[in-house]
């Protein structure tokens, strides 16, 4: 058989077992709170399989490996170890505070976790609309996903995407986040032989060892094998490699689909068993990235795109059955981060936005607010699928660099203005909502502010306009939290 038949087999069986679990889930997603967080009855162990998972989606297989195969060893350092140790960092240290005050408030989002913290709706309304954000990181996504399978399966992008929208809004809507723990779980094990199989693939089956791959590299172009890479537009010195990347780290999880994850633990014990798990199978993904590295040795001709070099180069370098099940791998990191992404916006239009209406609307009849809630959140999922349809062609036909860039300065911006608000509620109990609010505010104009107005060379990183207004917004507070702005 052919590489796209043998594909389209493990594809068809991949569907079939995510078929399978959604009915296996079916019962469990009838309620709001069951579909928001899944009831708090899934192992930590496969939470943190799903947010391992969450965390590193098409982004980490696909598009970010481009990007190191564009820029070189700089590019790993900085997306594989710089931010992960963030991210790692700021989970250890939010995650069990932020699940106590989420359960003592019977808080199912991030928006309502910050408004409830704050006793304040319009902080919850705010975020909850600049959660929308987050669409540009679920472009990303479905550009990586439609693009790998567009050159396996050789058909036409409209069509692949099309067919991912379709097949991850099917089973979301059956099961909600009862579903998501246990698909995650699936897709999580995938991964995890993929990512091994990515890892080593330039020795194994390109029969280079390492040293010979650094040397190939630093032939091609010195800058390739450097920490730096002074050629490239976002690893250009040890700042935006290592302390940009690293800041952006701690911040990122302010994402819904990620810190919200701590509210589906049941107690603090699990949060260990949770972390644990996160870290160990997290780092095991954040290292796919040098396989990036490999494809710039094996891929000869001109440079690809950064978005097409991963489809190019496991098309290349694996043998068809091999290859067929690195493509379902790559779907499993896709889909599982993508689902995440739909629950958590469809819950946040649900709850902080659709049920005040309606609790308004029908004060005194709280099964039908429920029952129109989850319907409009079936609705919700649909019109945000078409958005992401339209906004996704436009990437795959006019990218800037990379679809990566478009997803970063979105998502960016959204954990730019969050991050103050969290940290601060968690650990500053006497802080008046105000200081955060702002901080979060002043970060987002100087975030969106230097990378639309161009300010300094800096300004075509997003990751380092991230940086600079997270360091503003904790400037912003340290002052006004000591000049009136505690309690």
């Amino acid at each position: 058989m052919s590489g796209s038949q043998y594909t389209l087999v493990a594809v068809l069986i991949y569907a079939i077992g995510i078929g399978l679990l959604a009915l296996l889930a079916r019962r469990k997603g009838q309620s709001l709170e069951s579909f928001a967080i899944g009831g708090r009855k899934d192992n930590p162990f496969f939470i943190g399989l799903s947010l391992a998972a969450n965390m590193t989606s098409a982004a980490t297989f696909v598009i970010n490996p481009g990007l190191v195969y564009l820029y070189g060893f700089s590019g790993f350092l900085g997306y594989a170890v710089a931010a992960p140790a963030g991210i790692f960092l700021g989970l250890i240290v939010m995650s069990k505070k932020f699940r106590q005050m989420g359960e003592a408030r019977n808080a199912l989002t991030i928006p309502q976790w910050i408004g409830q913290r704050f006793n304040n709706e319009g902080m919850t309304r705010f975020f909850a609309v600049l959660s929308f954000l987050q669409i540009t990181f679920i472009v990303l996504i479905a550009v990586g996903l439609t693009i790998v399978l567009s050159r396996v399966l050789q058909a036409p992008y409209p069509l692949i995407l099309f067919l991912v929208l379709a097949f991850t809004l099917s089973y979301i809507v059956i099961g909600g986040a009862s579903i998501h723990i246990l698909t995650n779980s699936y897709q999580g094990i995938i991964m995890s032989v993929v990512a091994v199989l990515l890892i080593i693939s330039g020795p194994l089956f390109g029969h280079l060892s390492l040293i010979e791959i650094f040397q190939t590299l630093k032939n091609i172009d010195p800058n390739l094998v450097r920490p730096t890479n002074p050629n490239s537009l976002l690893f250009r010195d040890l700042f935006e490699v290592f302390i940009a990347n690293f800041l952006v780290g701690v911040a990122i999880i302010c994402q819904p689909h990620i810190l919200s994850k701590a509210l589906y633990l049941r107690s603090d014990k699990d949060v260990n068993a949770y972390l644990l798990t996160v870290v160990v199978v997290g780092s095991l993904y954040f290292f796919v990235l040098f396989s990036g590295l490999y494809a710039r040795v094996f891929l000869h001709g001109p440079l690809l795109p950064p978005d097409q070099s991963m489809a190019a180069y496991i098309n290349q370098i694996f043998p068809p059955p091999v290859l067929a099940l690195v493509t379902l791998g790559i779907l499993a990191a896709g889909f599982s981060t993508l689902e995440g992404l739909f629950i958590a916006l469809s819950t946040i239009f649900s709850i902080d936005l659709l049920k005040s209406f309606l609790q308004k609307r029908f004060a005194f009849n709280e099964s039908v607010v429920e029952q129109k809630t989850l319907l409009g959140t079936r609705v919700f999922l649909i019109v945000l699928a078409v958005v992401v349809y339209f906004l996704s062609v436009w990437q795959i036909e006019h990218p800037s660099l990379s679809v990566a860039i478009f997803a970063q300065n979105g998502v960016y911006g959204l954990f730019v203005a969050t991050f103050w608000p969290i940290f601060t509620g968690l650990f500053l109990p006497r802080i008046k909502a105000w200081v955060p609010f702002w901080a979060g505010a002043l970060g987002l104009v100087v975030h969106f502010g230097m990378y639309y107005g161009k300010i300094t060379h800096y300004h075509t990183n997003p990751g380092v306009c991230a940086a600079i207004a997270l360091l503003v917004g904790g400037l912003f507070v340290l002052v006004f939290y000591r000049a009136g702005g505690k309690s």
